[in-house]
């Protein structure tokens, strides 16, 4: 454990060495080997001469360490959930309090796991603390479980399915750290493309690795579905329908992985075949607006997958983008500008929705324009710097029109297979009702 997670009562597995090869402390000096505020001092003040490892000691893996153990992860969890909430670096998908309730509720059963919670735990400290790869790996898988989750109640799966695709979710990364790449991930942004297949191939297998080495109790078929989402999880059989899984952690990875910040600059979630059809804009990071965009273009209509991308869709609350061709329309919207100086606001390689738009020379004196309005917005230029606008009236409302198009259309398709659901539901309770048909035909004889 690392000596900042220590607490009194913990009992020591072995002595604490010094690196000169003197012992700081001893099991012997200890009532039952147990530590006590004034040893967990003194280990700290030594915590960089500390052996084999510097800020480690040997600790008992007994139930209150675990539950120790836990606690701290609970607070990563937390500070991701606040990320998430916040809205400002990441697009929150928990803004439903009955959905975020039942995600944070899931995510408590798989910590409650030890083998979950010590797998997360070694991952945490494993590294050397002036290398940030490992916390922003760990920070992914954590917000992917939970995205994963998400996703997963709003298509009504079972909590089985949601245990076994959040465990994988957890684990799937945990094997970069085991690759010949690693710590220099940044090596992977001169990697060619086939160089980068081989990378994604080794990080997967070394993961499910990861997982077959937990001494988990579960029946054989449900460890071989979720060894097959780990080793998967970047290239899955998208046709691939009995392990839709799999196909879930795809999507809700992909995703997260395009929006957050890595030690790397490549990204390596599509395949070259997908970004002659998207663009080479998805080889590096970019918003939550242009992921959806690309996904909706490649899997539109396409089983399994559509589902999953519609219900991504949803619980971003971006329903607007499921208008045929919405890209090509903003498009056409903004290019309605004679003097072609309108600007979508916000950018559509963000993380929101363009809303309205603005006139780029609406702070010239001189310029006049019939659609600029006298509305007046201020755009956040970055490194603190504000500047404002006026906004363009007939652009915006056109960017409203389409927008509400966008969404009426979703909120039609949505209403239509409720109506069939309930339909449905009606023909099998009258069917319940009605007698089977031999009873029927004797009622009549008599």
């Amino acid at each position: 454990m690392h000596v900042d997670h220590i607490v009194p009562d913990m009992e020591l597995e072995s002595d604490v060495r010094l690196q000169a090869g003197s012992f700081l402390i001893t099991r012997k000096e200890l009532p039952n080997g147990r530590l006590d505020e004034k040893v967990i001092d003194s280990i700290r003040r030594f915590a960089g001469q500390l052996a084999p490892v510097k800020h480690r000691v040997s600790i008992k893996p007994d139930e209150g360490t675990y539950t120790h153990l836990r606690q701290v992860l609970e607070k990563d969890i937390s500070r991701m959930t606040e990320v998430i909430e916040a809205g400002t670096d990441y697009p929150n998908f928990l803004q439903d309090t009955d959905l975020r309730g039942k995600v944070l509720r899931v995510v408590e059963k798989l910590i409650s796991n030890p083998d979950i919670i010590r797998s997360m735990y070694e991952f945490k400290i494993g590294a050397d603390s002036q290398d940030r790869a490992p916390e922003q790996i760990l920070d992914h898988s954590i917000r992917t479980t939970m995205l994963v989750i998400a996703v997963g109640l709003k298509l009504r799966w079972s909590i089985i399915s949601l245990v076994n695709v959040g465990m994988a979710a957890i684990l799937h990364d945990m094997g970069i750290v085991r690759t010949e790449t690693y710590p220099g991930l940044q090596k992977l942004d001169d990697l060619l493309p086939n160089e980068l297949e081989a990378f994604i191939k080794e990080h997967q297998e070394h993961s499910a690795n990861v997982f077959g080495e937990q001494k988990l109790t579960m029946l054989p078929f449900t460890k071989n579905e979720i060894q097959h989402i780990i080793s998967n999880h970047h290239r899955p059989d998208l046709k691939d329908i009995r392990h839709k899984t799999t196909l879930l952690l795809y999507f809700a990875e992909l995703i997260d992985e395009m929006l957050s910040p890595l030690p790397h600059k490549v990204r390596y979630n599509f395949t070259q075949s997908q970004i002659k059809v998207i663009g080479e804009k998805f080889t590096r990071r970019t918003g939550l607006v242009n992921v959806l965009l690309g996904l909706i273009k490649l899997f539109r209509d396409n089983g399994m997958c559509w589902s999953i991308v519609s219900s991504l869709v949803e619980v971003f609350s971006m329903q607007e983008l499921m208008v045929e061709g919405y890209e090509e329309k903003l498009k056409e919207v903004i290019d309605f500008c004679p003097f072609k100086c309108a600007v979508a606001y916000p950018h559509a390689g963000g993380n929101s929705l363009p809303r309205t738009a603005y006139c780029n020379n609406s702070n010239d004196p001189s310029f006049s324009c019939q659609h600029m309005g006298q509305v007046r917005i201020e755009i956040y230029l970055g490194a603190g710097k504000v500047k404002s606008y006026n906004k363009c009236a007939t652009l915006t409302n056109k960017l409203h029109s389409l927008n509400k198009s966008g969404r009426e259309d979703q909120s039609l398709k949505t209403g239509d297979k409720d109506e069939d659901a309930k339909a449905k539901n009606k023909d099998l309770e009258s069917k319940k009702k009605e007698p089977p048909k031999e009873i029927k035909q004797q009622k009549e004889k008599t």
